[in-house]
């Protein structure tokens, strides 16, 4: 998907774009949930992306998956986009936009555990980070009522799985394979919405509503998602993967600022803990390790793995 990122000038205006629209995604949700049911929005909203993608690919000739790529890219999306984005949009009815934004942060806590149990060797400073961020979400769940905890035990596996999809996606170059990913996604996304009854609701379309889902669409899962790859191309781990600790802020923030949602002793003291773990984990980790490969976790939207080339001999 690399090859799909804009000419951008320098690395100020896609880290910019990360930073702001990543963190104003949540809000997004949250405006248009107002007009549509969760799943529902969630799956037009992947079906649409998926689409558009389609459609480059099929402009750029770029060649048709194969059997085994179609079942990765179907495992994948549903991983992605049904239990990942799909359980964020589920869990804003009960959870605040801001709140919702810092659990899925802890996505690259669970990233260091994933790579743990798979035999990756684990710095201090890594458990140092994933210790703080549980004690981060323990602090935000002591702040919650009965209908906050079901929101919670909805994200704490919707970001499990965005980590496993993220690690069993096969990384391949074009377009065709994330488009197939959220085709896959929304496809299930909507059966589940048929299912769940949201079709049988009432649907009450708002000016809000529309803007947020196209917002969702070309800048939260098309622009911001090219404006990341071209930051793994041009800028350091560390830069690159910065908005994973800075657009949980953002969120929080414009979160109090439009929706109204308090600044509570709780939320402050969790959204500290979350940041400076995230901090500590994504700077441990972007230093030189052994090894292949590198992981950059961040964003539920833009974790993928970077292969360092091997050097010649």
């Amino acid at each position: 998907m690399r090859s799909v990122s804009p000419t951008f000038g320098g690395t100020a205006v896609p880290l910019a774009v990360t930073w702001l629209v990543w963190g104003t995604t949540y809000l997004a949700i949250e405006f248009g949930l107002r007009g549509t049911e969760p799943l529902t929005l969630s799956s037009v909203r992947f079906l649409t992306a998926g689409l558009l993608l389609w459609g480059l690919a099929e402009r750029r000739h770029e060649p048709r998956l194969t059997t085994l790529r179609r079942r990765r890219a179907t495992l994948v999306g549903v991983l992605l986009f049904s239990m990942g984005m799909g359980g964020v949009a589920l869990a804003e009815q009960y959870v605040d936009s801001g709140t919702t934004a810092l659990f899925m942060a802890t996505v690259p806590l669970w990233s260091v555990l994933l790579h743990t149990a798979r035999g990756r060797p684990t710095r201090g400073a890594e458990w140092a980070g994933v210790w703080l961020g549980l004690a981060g979400v323990a602090v935000l769940s002591a702040g919650l009522g009965r209908g906050g905890l079901t929101g919670a035990a909805i994200l704490l596996p919707a970001a499990m799985c965005w980590v496993l999809g993220s690690h069993l996606d096969d990384h391949s170059p074009g377009v065709r394979g994330p488009a197939a990913q959220m085709l896959a996604g929304g496809a299930v996304l909507a059966v589940a919405a048929v299912v769940r009854g949201e079709f049988a609701s009432q649907p009450r379309p708002t000016w809000g509503a529309g803007l947020a889902l196209a917002y969702l669409v070309v800048f939260g899962s098309l622009l911001a998602m090219a404006a990341y790859r071209h930051l793994t191309a041009h800028a350091s781990p560390a830069l690159a993967t910065s908005y994973a600790f800075i657009s949980p802020v953002i969120a929080v923030l414009s979160g109090a600022l439009f929706l109204d949602e308090p600044l509570t002793p709780q939320v402050l003291a969790g959204t500290a803990l979350i940041v400076l773990a995230v901090s500590t984990t994504l700077l441990t980790r972007s230093r030189p390790a052994a090894g292949p490969t590198t992981t950059v976790p961040g964003h539920p939207e833009a974790m993928r793995t970077r292969r360092r080339p091997t050097p010649s001999r």
